[in-house]
């Protein structure tokens, strides 16, 4: 019968964040800011007051979710870029990518998205191949093993903490180039109880 936009509450609270802008995206908001100041002469309305939104519409006010696809999708129209599959939400993926490409720490990352899980940001969020469990795999060896078992193990060129051999999960990992979503799942849960591992062997000596 009728529909109104509201602002309202996130849907979690670790969607409440601070997110630091790179500074190429300072100076295009700059250059906004210098566009709606023209604006506001040309309309008589005040764009840049204080408690003006950033990117209201031309009447100042909230800015619908379909107003601001149609300018998204507009965009791709007018930069040839329409016929890739590329989806408004995909720039959150993008970005994401990005800093993994950047080798950033995912609970970094899981707080730059405001996810409550880093297994949300990692599962959902990124196409992680195995050499991303690798580099990780490889800094708990070195922690774990004496240092005259690093060489060896690293000529075996595999997943195992105890020198092993290899079990036909782990081999199956070092063949592939990208993990599934069941393994990539399996991947992660290990290497969390890896983590708690050495947490309590940490404990540990530290009781002794």
């Amino acid at each position: 019968i009728a529909r109104k936009t509201v602002i309202s509450e996130t849907k979690t609270a670790c969607s409440v964040r601070e997110v630091p802008m790179p500074d190429i995206l300072i100076e295009a908001l700059k250059d906004y800011k210098y566009e709606r100041e023209i604006e506001s002469d040309e309309r008589k309305i005040d764009f840049i007051a204080k408690n003006s939104l950033v990117f209201g519409n031309n009447e100042n006010e909230v800015r619908t979710y379909s107003g601001t696809k149609k300018i998204f999708y507009n965009f791709l129209k007018r930069n040839n870029l329409n016929n890739l599959g590329i989806h408004f939400h995909g720039l959150r993926h993008t970005y994401s990518n990005m800093l993994f490409e950047a080798d950033q720490n995912p609970k970094v990352i899981q707080a730059l998205l405001g996810h409550k899980s880093v297994k949300t940001t990692i599962t959902t969020y990124n196409s992680v191949d195995k050499s991303y469990f690798k580099k990780a795999t490889d800094v708990l060896n070195r922690q774990f093993r004496p240092k005259e078992s690093i060489s060896k193990q690293n000529s075996l060129n595999n997943f195992t903490l105890d020198g092993s051999e290899p079990t036909n999960q782990e081999q199956s990992y070092q063949t592939k180039t990208e993990l599934d979503d069941t393994e990539l799942e399996a991947e992660i849960d290990r290497l969390l109880k890896l983590k708690e591992q050495r947490q309590h062997k940490h404990d540990q000596d530290y009781e002794m």
